[in-house]
């Protein structure tokens, strides 16, 4: 019998730490839920509109971000991104051999580039609040995650070519051609590149490439909401098209596009 009321009392003081232990969970979540909701559901903060700009791995990016709110935490996103992709071995070199000097200045260009390459996006997605006031209330991150149509702009590169007539007697010119077969030796050859041509060349020969892109990205914000947006991006891009974006020649072009970013908006908020 006096094991038996030591094992009792040993199990009842075990269930009732249990419960308290789960009293403390739960009070925990709900303050947790209303921390969420303090932060994630302002009534003075219905809307937001920020201007962003991006690093990427593969390039940069620039565009526009409007944020409307839905309920505690959650918010419905639209973006629109216009992007430039740069090819992992562009590298800008000059001629420096001076062999014709009435040909002109000499201006830096792209060895092997074929194409400049953009893209316009426009997704649709959503807004999670994950982690509200950090670091006594001066942080929050938020995951954002968006998909959508996606638009390839493949505008022809252009050089300035060196072109001798040696008949009668040795006589340079110049050229400004975009890359094709028939001119490959020319253009792929630096003693016959004088500069690149002008950004404006080409823009009416753009190729059109359609696509579809998502994206995941956090998104910190370093301050609770106030009207001035301020957030800071850190994420993941990743785009297919119906045809290989060409940028470089003699070099394996694949029809997706795939990288990572870092940047910064600021904006405005509303009710």
């Amino acid at each position: 019998m006096h094991a038996q009321t030591i094992f009792g009392d040993w199990s009842k003081d075990k269930l009732e730490n249990f419960k308290e232990r789960q009293r403390r969970k739960t009070n925990k979540l709900k303050q947790w839920k209303q921390h969420i909701q303090e932060w994630g559901l302002d009534p003075d903060f219905n809307h937001a509109l920020s201007l962003a700009g991006r690093l990427n791995t593969n390039g940069w990016s620039g565009g526009l971000s409007y944020v409307m709110q839905k309920s505690a935490g959650k918010k419905v996103l639209w973006q629109l991104w216009f992007s430039e992709i740069k090819h992992e071995k562009e590298a800008r070199q000059q001629q420096i051999r001076d062999l014709y000097p009435g040909l002109g200045r000499r201006t830096a260009y792209i060895f092997g580039k074929i194409n400049t390459a953009y893209t316009i996006q426009l997704g649709y997605g959503r807004e999670q609040m994950l982690l509200p006031a950090l670091l006594d209330g001066n942080l929050s991150v938020s995951l954002r995650y968006t998909a959508g149509p996606g638009l390839a702009l493949l505008k022809p590169y252009y050089l300035d070519l060196i072109y001798v007539d040696y008949t009668p007697d040795p006589a340079a010119h110049i050229q400004t051609e975009r890359y094709a077969a028939a001119n490959a030796e020319h253009f792929l050859q630096p003693g016959f590149i004088q500069s690149g041509s002008k950004w404006s060349k080409g823009l009416g020969e753009i190729k059109y490439i359609p696509g579809l892109f998502a994206e995941l990205a956090f998104a910190i914000e370093p301050e609770k909401p106030k009207a001035f947006v301020k957030t800071i991006l850190i994420g993941g891009n990743a785009a297919f098209y119906t045809s290989k974006i060409e940028i470089m020649a003699e070099r394996k072009a694949y029809p997706y596009q795939a990288s990572f970013f870092v940047g910064l908006a600021l904006g405005k908020r509303w009710r």
